[in-house]
């Protein structure tokens, strides 16, 4: 090899691309510094990766770097991933962050994902996002409002993310396929609505605050998984010409995981689940069902709803706690009788394999295996497990 020679440069351009998408933006564009061949380079890297922490001292340097670094990129150049990062604990420093994301929009971004460490919230404009070319949109530590989140002008939009978010009272897309909400406030005066028609899978994952949100139907749903925390309570007196905010939504899904935090100050009567079996649909696509200790209330009547009503259901799985008695004895308002119901049942022919998870088999267990037994389950397909704690992911997505 002669001295001196430089055979990195002298690599495809598609090559050194892919190998600026491993650096931070700042340190890309520092490559402009080593060889006429990198100059301009970095305004044509697939990927940016934009982070404050141990790079800029105040906001308003990164502000004028993202400024920068998107005014001047080259259009032509397609932008798979623009990524931001930001740390600052001052709320005014969060102004920057819609300017940021809707220019990112203008370089025809297809994913774009901000990640806040900050003590604040960053507010967004009340204004919706337009694009053509936007497919995954992730959002972290922000306050988000209707407009905002009324994604109709990004036609291509498939992936939604959310992150410890407050919302609005609307969430509403047609081409969106994922949805992902954790850690998120609703609005705790206006029920807030999910319209999201195309969705093909659906987390709710320990909303921190306000009413549990409208769900309108979903035909394409194949996997759900909600999880309620302790203050995601429903308050509102509810009657007869109300209908279901939950159930009804995600009736059309294949695979469903329902929880919620039910320890010894759970009020049946708040949470959600409970009070939509007043309008139970039928679950005429389920195959998969894991639920845990809330549906013990009411003396086990909302496990034999969900039995009556799922004509193909092929696996069930319940996670039980050590003192979930005081659920099963807990009131529940509108039910009949536990006779009554189990008259009526009769469990899916389909119906395979039904797991029992508990801490310690005790009278709650038996009661449950009784109950199954009675609506028809063989007692030979009914498999109670000891076990250690609950996990946050899917039931039917774990491998054995």
């Amino acid at each position: 090899m002669a001295s001196g020679s430089d055979r990195i440069s002298a690599l495809p351009e598609e090559t050194l691309l892919h190998v600026l998408t491993f650096l931070p933006a700042h340190e890309a564009v520092q490559t402009s510094l080593l060889a006429r061949r990198w100059r301009n380079l970095w305004r044509s890297v697939p990927r940016l990766w934009i982070v404050q922490k141990d790079r800029f001292q105040t906001m308003e340097e990164m502000n004028k770097f993202v400024n920068r670094i998107l005014l001047l990129r080259d259009h032509s150049s397609a932008l798979e991933e623009c990524q931001l990062d930001i740390t600052s604990d001052l709320t005014e420093d969060c102004k920057h962050v819609d300017l940021w994301l809707r220019q990112a929009l203008c370089c025809q971004v297809r994913s774009l994902l901000f990640d806040s460490h900050s003590l604040y919230q960053s507010e967004l404009a009340d204004a919706p996002l337009i694009s053509q070319h936007l497919r995954k949109l992730s959002l972290d530590n922000v306050k988000l409002n209707d407009c905002f989140m009324d994604f109709s002008s990004c036609l291509v939009l498939e992936d939604l993310k959310m992150v410890s978010c407050s919302f609005g009272t609307k969430i509403s897309s047609k081409s969106l396929k994922r949805l992902s909400i954790s850690y998120c406030d609703f609005d705790w005066d206006t029920r807030g609505c999910i319209s999201v028609p195309s969705l093909l899978s659906l987390e709710i994952a320990d909303l921190d605050g306000g009413l549990c949100p409208f769900l309108e139907r979903m035909p394409s749903l194949a996997t759900t998984f909600i999880r309620i925390g302790r203050n995601c309570e429903d308050y509102n007196i509810m009657d007869d010409n109300d209908t279901s905010v939950i159930l009804d939504g995600i009736s059309d899904a294949a695979n469903l995981e329902l929880t919620a935090e039910a320890d010894e100050k759970f009020a049946p009567f708040r949470c959600t689940f409970i009070r939509d079996f007043r309008w139970c649909p039928t679950f005429s696509n389920l195959k998969t069902l894991l639920l845990n200790e809330w549906f013990l209330v009411a003396n086990i009547n909302c496990l034999i709803c969900f039995l009556k009503h799922s004509p193909i259901l092929e696996k069930l799985t319940l996670q039980l706690r050590t003192n979930a008695k005081h659920i099963m004895n807990a009131d529940g308002e509108g039910y009949s009788s536990p006779s009554m119901l189990r008259e009526y049942c009769s469990a899916s022919k389909h119906l395979k394999i039904v797991e029992v998870k508990c801490n310690e088999i005790d009278e709650v267990v038996h009661e449950v295996v009784k109950v199954l037994s009675s609506c028809g389950v063989c007692l030979d397909r009914i498999n109670v497990k000891q076990w250690k704690s609950p996990s946050s992911c899917f039931s039917f997505e774990h491998k054995e």
